[in-house]
């Protein structure tokens, strides 16, 4: 007897997009690193940090998971970039109930929960892809 035997592979879906313009409940399975870095967060082209979170759609097994890019407000920003930037990361955090403070490793938003509305994009490399249009905040 193999080891693959009692695996059903009839009844598998190649993973898919969900519409857009609804809300979604998502979970933070993955936060890149870069341990080469004191914070541990990776950098973009010029030097600057920022968090990636990969997310999985709650309720919808056969949905691709996801990222979305997180630019962190640094001084070399305009008042204007470092004030949205900023505003980004609050309501990200708002929206996974997640303290700033308690935010020592980025690997410790792994697990986290929250809603956010979701767009659609096709991406020549990736193909049909969902995204954050917007995070849901609590009131």
């Amino acid at each position: 007897m193999g080891f693959l035997d009692n695996v059903d592979l009839e009844n598998v879906v190649e993973p898919s997009t969900v519409p857009a313009d609804a809300e979604y409940k998502l979970r933070i399975v993955d936060v890149k690193i870069d341990p080469s870095t004191p914070d541990g967060l990776p950098r973009d082209k010029n030097g600057n940090s920022y968090l990636l979170p990969r997310f999985e759609i709650l309720d919808e097994p056969t949905a691709k998971e996801f990222t979305r890019f997180i630019g962190l407000p640094n001084d070399s920003m305009d008042a204007k970039k470092k004030n949205s930037s900023g505003y980004a990361l609050k309501n990200f955090l708002a929206a996974f109930d997640l303290e700033q403070s308690a935010m020592v490793d980025p690997q410790d938003m792994v697990g986290a929960e929250g809603w956010a509305i979701l767009g659609l994009e096709e991406s020549e490399q990736w193909g049909e892809q969902n995204y954050v249009k917007k995070f849901i905040v609590p009131k």
